[in-house]
């Protein structure tokens, strides 16, 4: 299997996250972060709107990796890395933008440390499967 089709499997994983975690009503409001009740607070509409950005980010760099593996197009690889990129900037920003004025600090680095362990855990668990030796 290509690595890029896992690629596109973890772009649309991340994808579908972002869009449940948008609409879930967990964000202490009662509500979806972008939902009426969430709205009414700056932090939760300006977080909303940068997670929302992000997950059609990670949908638009799903079509580039999708093009790069039926055309092998340089140019769709370099797109798809920059939106990604742009992608997860945003996520950052709005992700620090809450916590900061919420002042909830322990959970999200505890998120960091066990996002790089599934991260590490995926690459060395996909080159295990794949590798020929």
């Amino acid at each position: 299997m290509d690595r890029r089709v896992a690629y596109i499997i973890i772009a649309l994983v991340a994808a579908i996250l972002f869009f449940v975690a948008i609409g879930y009503n967990g964000w202490g409001c009662g509500d979806g972060i972008l939902g009426p009740n969430c709205l009414r607070s700056k932090v939760n509409e300006v977080t909303g709107a940068l997670l929302l950005t992000s997950g059609l980010l990670v949908l638009i760099a799903i079509v580039f990796l999708i093009l790069l593996v039926a055309t092998e197009a340089s140019w769709s690889e370099i797109a798809s890395t920059v939106i990604a990129t742009l992608a997860a900037i945003i996520a950052l920003a709005g992700v620090f933008y809450y916590l900061d004025h919420r002042q909830i600090w322990s959970p999200f680095i505890a998120t960091i440390a066990m996002s790089l362990t599934v991260a590490l855990a995926a690459i060395l668990l996909f080159d295990l499967i794949t590798s020929n030796t």
